[in-house]
């Protein structure tokens, strides 16, 4: 990876580093550049980020993953260092294109590790191919038509920015140019630990949102509901038959995590962590590797 440089403005212009023994990588898949650092050697583990983050989330759970398996950490489409095409949000598209990476770079059975917006994409990806997930880590998220609306529900404790980034057009008018300062709002709020984050840590998130990364998130959003009928008329017809473990903050999602993805999944883990809030890998990573790290040698 290139030293960071910093623009006119002091803020970084290049990527910031992968961790020690992680190489930086793009491919082509499903006719969008999808970016990805890989670690390790061993099975495969597939990780996938939320919003609004990049594979930059995992950075501290790499290497502890990479000491037994081999680690991909994509920025999904629109995300990160990867292409942003005008459409193609919807979560059974963004798992295509994470399937066919994995199958690109040789692997066929993968564990399969999400967290927040990965969520959706992840149940997109082990429903869909149900053969090519050996396990799966659903970690503080929920799977639309099935408890993620409440997630929408202001009046009953969900969260404002669901709608408004689903509001097409005024949402990108009001943000524009204040992608920073919005961004990390949520970090501060849905992180415990104060130095959880540093600001580093936020220039290199806020450098891929800054420049046109924060619109293309918003198509995760506005293809939620959509996204909720293809699973309750298509992929949660029958449950996955998995192992699943739920990883879920006890100041964050907590039992809504994981009552979603019990109602698609017959055979649930609910492992519920101290001492963080809804970014549970960014406020106690080394705890959120250790249970993954069990989970996954237990399970493969």
């Amino acid at each position: 990876m290139p030293m960071v440089t910093e623009g006119g403005d002091g803020r970084p212009t290049v990527p910031a580093p992968a961790p020690e023994g992680a190489r930086s990588r793009r491919a082509m898949v499903n006719g969008v550049p999808i970016h990805y650092v890989i670690a390790g050697s061993g099975d495969p583990v597939l990780l996938l980020h939320g919003w609004p983050e990049t594979w930059y989330a995992w950075r501290n759970v790499i290497p502890v993953l990479a000491d037994r398996f081999t680690v991909v950490a994509p920025d999904m489409r629109g995300y990160g260092d990867s292409g942003r095409p005008a459409d193609g949000y919807d979560k059974v598209t963004v798992a295509t294109d994470l399937h066919e990476l994995m199958r690109s770079l040789g692997f066929g059975r993968i564990h399969l590790v999400v967290q927040d917006m990965g969520g959706p994409v992840g149940f997109a990806y082990a429903a869909s191919f149900p053969a090519d997930v050996r396990d799966f880590v659903f970690i503080e998220s929920a799977v639309p038509g099935f408890g993620l609306e409440a997630a929408m529900d202001v009046a009953h404790g969900g969260s404002w920015h669901m709608g408004f980034n689903m509001a097409e057009g005024i949402s990108e008018l009001l943000v524009a140019g204040r992608e920073r300062p919005f961004i990390e709002y949520f970090y501060r709020r849905g992180t415990l630990r104060p130095d959880a984050l540093t600001q580093a840590d936020i220039d290199e998130y806020a450098r891929t949102y800054a420049a046109g990364g924060l619109l293309a998130s918003f198509g995760y959003y506005r293809t939620l509901l959509d996204d909720a009928k293809v699973n309750r008329e298509r992929l949660a017809v029958k449950k996955l038959t998995l192992p699943v473990l739920s990883l879920a903050a006890e100041a964050g999602f907590g039992d809504f995590s994981h009552a979603s993805i019990a109602q698609v999944a017959e055979h649930v883990e609910r492992q519920t962590i101290a001492g963080a809030k809804h970014f549970l890998v960014q406020d106690q990573p080394q705890a959120a590797a250790a249970a993954i790290l069990d989970f996954l040698t237990r399970t493969r």
